[in-house]
C-alpha cells in the first residue's frame, strides 16, 4: 500500500512480480471467499478487506480472478457488515489510501 501510495509500485516492483503477488493473494483465499489474518486463518474482516484492497491496488478489477475470486471477497465483505466493520488498523489503511469507507464501497459496492 505504501508503494502505491508513494506512485512508486511500478518502479519497485516489475509486472512479473506483480502478477505472482496476485497469485500468492489469490492462493490463500478461503473457500468463502474472504482471507484470513494469517494464511491457513479463517476468514476476518481484516484480511479480506486489505487482501481485497491489495489486489485492487495491484491492478485487479471488480470482477477478475478465477471462480469469480474478487465478487467472491467483495460479497463475503458485504455480508460480513462492510468496510465499516474492519478493525483500527485496517481503518487506517483504507483512511491513507483515500478509501470513502461510506460511499466508494458501501453505496456502489465496487472500489
Amino acid at each position: 500500500m505504501v508503494l502505491y501510495i508513494t506512485d512508486a509500485l511500478n518502479a519497485v516492483f516489475s509486472l512479473n512480480h506483480q502478477r505472482e503477488m496476485k497469485r500468492y493473494i489469490y492462493n490463500h483465499q478461503n473457500e468463502d471467499g474472504g482471507w484470513g489474518f494469517h494464511i491457513e486463518g479463517h476468514s476476518t474482516m481484516f484480511g479480506s478487506a486489505l487482501n481485497y484492497v491489495a489486489l485492487r491496488l495491484l491492478g485487479e478489477g471488480p470482477d477478475d480472478g478465477e471462480e469469480k475470486a474478487m465478487e467472491r471477497s467483495r460479497k463475503w465483505i458485504l455480508d460480513h457488515g462492510g468496510l465499516v466493520a474492519t478493525p483500527s488498523w485496517g481503518k487506517f489503511w483504507l483512511t491513507v489510501i483515500s478509501l470513502s469507507l461510506s460511499t466508494s464501497f458501501e453505496k456502489n459496492g465496487k472500489i
